[in-house]
């Protein structure tokens, strides 16, 4: 299983990463079964993708999950977001992000802010901590920051954008991730969301992302997603809404070559 690990990270280092650090984190469930394409949507119900969203006035939540990535048991991943809202117009939120195998991990934290400037545009920001550690070659930690709105440009229709790491700061003598993200999403009424995205990393060529979610009942949600640049991948999900303000989400992603990547969550909302 380490050979087999090893082998996986080695594929994915060399067709992702050309003279930087950091893998594409592993998005919670809600957002991986929509393909990751959610830095447009108008409500915290699929977590925190967009620190803007951070003035949409939620006062208390909690979200935990974790993935298994392309069925590998010696990889573990895992992920916690929280937010507090500080009355109707903005709030601050934590994130945690952790990736690790036995001979490489990956952590990030995050902290963000957001706030509501007008009824139809949000601005937030975030200071992010990056830490590497690769076996027998020791760890780095970096430091760096990204900014992000969200805006109703019609009543349907909401536009989100994010930037990484605007200045390409480095991690050791590699760079760091410097990620543009632009996207849409259409809210015909509150059974259906259908969400699009473009991803722009500096030094891999764009990403295109895809989704919807439909949901039947008030208990119950459906998701389908595409993401594709070299590669398409596909994500499909679903999600239980119970009693007591908590939430159930799954979802899976499938890459042609390295296979599935299921996911799950559970979160908590204050009503």
């Amino acid at each position: 299983m380490r050979h087999l690990t090893f082998l996986v990270l080695l594929f994915l280092l060399h067709t992702a990463l050309r003279a930087q650090v950091f893998m594409r984190p592993f998005e919670n469930a809600a957002a991986m079964g929509m393909g990751g394409s959610a830095i447009a949507v108008p409500s915290l119900s699929d977590g925190l993708a967009n620190e803007a969203q951070l003035g949409l006035g939620e006062k208390l939540a909690f979200w935990a999950g974790s993935a298994l990535p392309y069925g590998i048991p010696g990889w573990q991943t895992a992920n916690f977001q929280a937010v507090a809202g500080f009355g109707k117009y903005s709030g601050a939120g934590l994130g945690i992000e952790h990736s690790a195998t036995d001979i490489y991990a990956e952590q990030r934290f995050r902290l963000a802010y957001g706030r509501r400037l007008t009824e139809a545009f949000y601005l937030g920001g975030s200071a992010d901590v990056l830490r590497a550690d690769a076996q027998e070659y020791g760890s780095t930690t970096m430091a760096t920051f990204g900014l992000s709105l969200l805006a109703r440009a019609l009543p349907d229709l909401w536009i989100g954008a994010k930037i990484q790491n605007p200045f390409q700061q480095k991690i050791g003598e590699d760079l760091a991730p410097t990620v543009l993200r632009i996207g849409a999403s259409w809210n015909p009424s509150k059974l259906l969301m259908m969400t699009f995205e473009t991803e722009k990393d500096l030094e891999r060529i764009a990403m295109i992302k895809a989704g919807f979610e439909y949901r039947p009942t008030s208990m119950f949600v459906i998701r389908a997603g595409m993401r594709s640049n070299t590669t398409t991948r596909i994500g499909f999900g679903a999600g239980l809404r119970l009693r007591n303000n908590l939430a159930i989400d799954f979802a899976s992603e499938w890459h042609p070559s390295l296979g599935l990547t299921p996911s799950a969550m559970i979160s908590w909302r204050k009503k």
